[in-house]
């Protein structure tokens, strides 16, 4: 298994393009990464036996679209992972996120955040795998182009806590580390 990072189309395999930008909507998703690429993220592709079986998007400092709050310098989004269906239930997309978290901690270290449907009980599981920690449930939407979030009384509590309370970054590690050596 192999994990890649791409910085911009051009270093992508154009069967693994075609394959990310038709799984879904053709149009939008070429659009899509044309502008990530343009606003500087990072595609991560994991393959098994040098075929295509999932993928996940990354960029620092900020967000493609309006989040649940702002993003440090150094912070970094990870968002919109997939998947392929023949490929689910082994694991790839915990992988996935712990080389890309263990990649960037070195480079940027800041912290790393992530979000999931309250649905999407696979990623939720999958995100138990990995070295993030839950740090609330909320509901966003968006008003005139602006960011509103709901925070669950208890949950916002529990998160301005945690807040508080980590005052160090929630992925770091020493150039050489290993992935359990990741700290929160």
């Amino acid at each position: 298994m192999t994990v890649e990072r791409k910085k911009s189309e051009g270093e992508i395999d154009s069967g693994d393009l075609e394959q990310i930008v038709n799984f879904w909507h053709p149009e939008l998703c070429r659009r899509q990464v044309t502008e990530r690429f343009g606003k500087g993220a990072s595609l991560w592709v994991i393959k098994h036996d040098g075929r295509l079986a999932g993928y996940g998007w990354t960029l620092k400092g900020n967000t493609i679209e309006p989040h649940y709050f702002r993003l440090a310098q150094n912070d970094v989004h990870l968002f919109d992972f997939q998947v392929f269906p023949e490929y689910r239930g082994r694991g790839m997309n915990p992988i996935l996120v712990t080389r890309i978290l263990s990649e960037l901690a070195a480079e940027c270290g800041g912290r790393a955040f992530i979000e999931a449907a309250e649905w999407n009980h696979a990623q939720l599981a999958s995100l138990r795998k990995t070295s993030f920690n839950r740090l609330g449930q909320a509901t966003k939407f968006t008003i005139l182009g602006h960011a509103v979030v709901l925070w669950d009384e208890s949950e916002r509590k529990a998160c301005e806590q945690k807040i508080q309370l980590k005052k160090f970054p929630i992925v770091s590690a020493t150039k050489g580390s290993k992935v359990q050596d990741l700290k929160l």
